[in-house]
């Protein structure tokens, strides 16, 4: 009899304790890191060995059961390298992150993302309802917490994902949806843009943080992405890519 009660005791504690966590709410912040290779053309070719290899920034995710919002943590974070030139003129080297909020309507599946592209802000509205995951088998843990490896089918780009079933929310970083768990790490293109979980908070928050952005120019992410290659072409001579904003100045 006092076995079964000092079991039966467990039990209610374990499930006492379930029952306050609630997995459908909280605030994830993720380290992205984009590697690229930047080539300077022109008078500024001299400055080519100057440029960083790749840029760091942290993000934050809110996330209810049915609605997230992804953006900078700081949205200050351009980064500034100054060094001195072989003909000693300073050289100010600045790298521009551009201002985006990602809102996520997870249960009527579209998403609204607030865009900075050449000084302009755009308002992209795109449904998610097509997006479609393979999984692939591999598994791992993240900050405690098993993940599955998925890979979007159709992307461009190899995209990888690895999600967390015990959070049960169909979101993550930048907008990558569609996976029964939240995302807690992301990989692109082979490593050059990856996205990692450093904290997991699953606590009530404030759900008034998590609103539609509103700014910008309404365009489809189609007449988005035209924009973008249209004028990343006429600034790269006729090829297309993207890339931070790169501001050289000599003192």
């Amino acid at each position: 009899m006092k076995r079964f009660t000092i079991l039966f005791l467990s039990v209610c504690i374990a499930t006492e304790i379930n029952a306050q966590t609630d997995n459908t709410k909280g605030q994830i912040i993720y380290e992205t890191v984009r590697k690229f290779d930047l080539k300077i053309q022109g008078d500024a070719a001299q400055f080519q060995n100057m440029l960083p290899k790749e840029r760091k920034g942290k993000k934050e995710l809110l996330f209810t059961a049915n609605e997230s919002i992804y953006q900078t943590i700081n949205q200050n974070q351009d980064e500034e390298v100054m060094q001195e030139s072989a003909g000693g003129a300073n050289v100010m080297i600045k790298m521009q992150e551009p201002k985006e909020i990602i809102f996520c309507d997870i249960k009527n599946k579209t998403n609204f993302e607030q865009r900075e592209f050449m000084s302009r802000t755009f308002l992209v509205e795109a449904k998610t309802d097509t997006v479609q995951w393979k999984l692939t088998g591999n598994q791992k843990a993240i900050l405690d917490y098993n993940c599955i490896e998925a890979e979007l089918v159709g992307a461009k780009k190899k995209t990888i994902a690895w999600f967390a079933p015990a959070i049960p929310v169909s979101t993550g970083p930048d907008g990558y949806v569609g996976l029964p768990g939240l995302i807690l790490a992301m990989d692109i293109d082979n490593g050059k843009t990856t996205y990692t979980a450093q904290v997991v908070n699953l606590n009530e928050i404030d759900a008034s943080l998590i609103t539609k952005p509103k700014e910008g120019k309404k365009v489809t992410k189609q007449e988005f992405r035209k924009i973008v290659d249209e004028k990343m072409k006429e600034m790269n001579g006729g090829k297309s890519g993207d890339g931070p904003t790169i501001v050289i100045r000599t003192m």
